[in-house]
């Protein structure tokens, strides 16, 4: 009866292990390098911040327009119920045919506006350099987020490994203690600690299947693949990662971060636009040129060209221009405000992901020593255990301590490569070079 439990138990780990291979047998792989590539081809966010980039280039054109000429043509076809005339006395003199058709064109062209509209354009295209740092932000955190849930999903197969080879060596054990039990050499309470503890690994065992399941799906997710298409990840090798200076890190991010960048070109744009809109109601010069054809067999000239130089000037609007004024320096204010906590912020960042990376360096090597020793802990007590040196509680101590260092290991090991993703994310590098940096020098190496 006790074999018979002990076939099922493992025929149910067999099942639950084979479910959370499902995922990577017969899957498609995805290596970091091609997920990165993957997510800026196909992730939704990226794809939603794209056309914010053509709308504000659209935008510096439409600024444009006002320093080019603009031109127009008109075609009139006139039916009138009578032919126009005049009286002269007691005659009536035509002036026009009844149904005239009349056609020309004009040129209007601002000659000097005192910059207002080289000011609107300027601040445009800074609006258009702005948007594109913005977009480029985004790609940043797209491609964070989907390291992280690699890493997460890689941490997750770990965790499964983890608990099943656990939940081996205790049906080896119990397969042991039940040999032992069947020759009379042991009692039937040496049984029960070995059953509650696989029983608990089993539990284990279901959830970090679970677990793998939502970290699978959140990847997909994030390269816009069907929830539930099978993938495999495959882990990359970190060399010991090189801390830079503090100080340095700072001076990097705020050179390479585009959140910077998006608050110093929208500063410099409502700069330009305060330029403008404080020669408003400034006198505007301008030249118009035309030609007219007026179907008149009255006229001495049906056909007439023109040219028109003259000056505009709104002398009062309301107080408008003064109110746009007091809004682009408030607007500027806040900017220069929202630049100095992005700046403080990204200090924050950088420094928080600092010491978590120097924090799980740490950690890795205590763990990589604990590992060591566990493993050589469940050898050993196992070795004492047939020589009948060490009790059942002994052994399964032992392999429980085996379990908790890998466990302890894996994380550890996998907080350690988010937390260098995140810390080269805060100083503004490039993260796609790194990884495929990473993966060509493992590929030389493979070679």
């Amino acid at each position: 009866m006790q074999c018979k439990l002990t076939k099922i138990f493992l025929f149910i780990f067999i099942a639950c292990f084979c479910r959370a291979a499902c995922a990577g047998e017969g899957g498609r792989l995805i290596t970091i390098s091609q997920g990165i590539r993957m997510v800026l081809k196909d992730s939704r966010l990226i794809k939603i911040a794209l056309p914010d980039n053509e709308m504000a280039y659209q935008d510096s054109l439409i600024a444009r327009s006002a320093l080019l000429p603009q031109l127009n043509a008109n075609l009139i076809q006139t039916f009138n119920q009578y032919q126009p005339a005049m009286k002269f006395n007691s005659s009536s003199v035509k002036t026009a045919d009844k149904d005239a058709l009349a056609y020309g064109f004009d040129v209007y062209q601002t000659l000097f506006d005192f910059g207002k509209s080289l000011a609107n354009w300027r601040a445009s295209n800074k609006l258009f350099k702005a948007q594109k740092a913005h977009t480029q932000s985004v790609i940043r955190v797209a491609t964070l987020e989907f390291i992280i849930a690699y890493f997460n999903l890689l941490e997750a197969d770990r965790m499964i490994a983890v608990f099943q080879k656990e939940a081996d060596s205790l049906t080896a054990y119990l397969g042991d203690i039940e040999h032992l039990y069947e020759q009379g050499v042991v009692v039937k309470n040496d049984l029960l600690p070995a059953k509650v503890r696989l029983a608990d690994i089993k539990q284990k065992l279901i959830a970090a299947v679970n677990d793998r399941e939502i970290a699978a799906s959140r990847l997909n997710n994030i390269l816009g693949l069907p929830l539930r298409e099978k993938i495999m990840v495959q882990d990359i090798k970190m060399q010991p990662p090189k801390f830079p200076e503090m100080q340095d890190a700072w001076n990097m991010a705020q050179v390479q971060r585009p959140e910077v960048a998006f608050y110093s070109d929208q500063i410099n744009s409502s700069f330009f636009s305060q330029r403008a809109k404080a020669v408003e109601n400034f006198p505007a010069l301008f030249v118009d040129l035309g030609y007219a054809h007026t179907q008149n067999q009255f006229l001495t000239h049906e056909d007439n060209a023109s040219i028109q130089l003259g000056a505009k000037m709104n002398l009062y609007d309301g107080g408008a221009t003064q109110a746009g004024l007091r809004k682009e320096r408030s607007l500027q204010t806040k900017l220069n405000e929202q630049k100095s906590k992005i700046i403080e912020d990204i200090k924050f960042e950088i420094e928080d992901s600092y010491f978590s990376l120097k924090n799980a360096c740490e950690k890795v090597a205590v763990a990589t020593e604990a590992l060591v020793q566990a493993e050589e802990n469940v050898r050993f007590y196992r070795v004492k255990y047939q020589a009948g040196s060490a009790t059942p509680t002994e052994v399964l101590d032992a392999i429980t301590m085996q379990t908790k260092a890998q466990t302890n290991y894996y994380s550890d090991d996998y907080e350690l490569k988010r937390s260098y993703a995140k810390l080269m994310y805060s100083i503004g590098i490039d993260l796609g070079l790194i990884y495929e940096r990473m993966e060509s020098e493992k590929n030389g190496a493979t070679k």
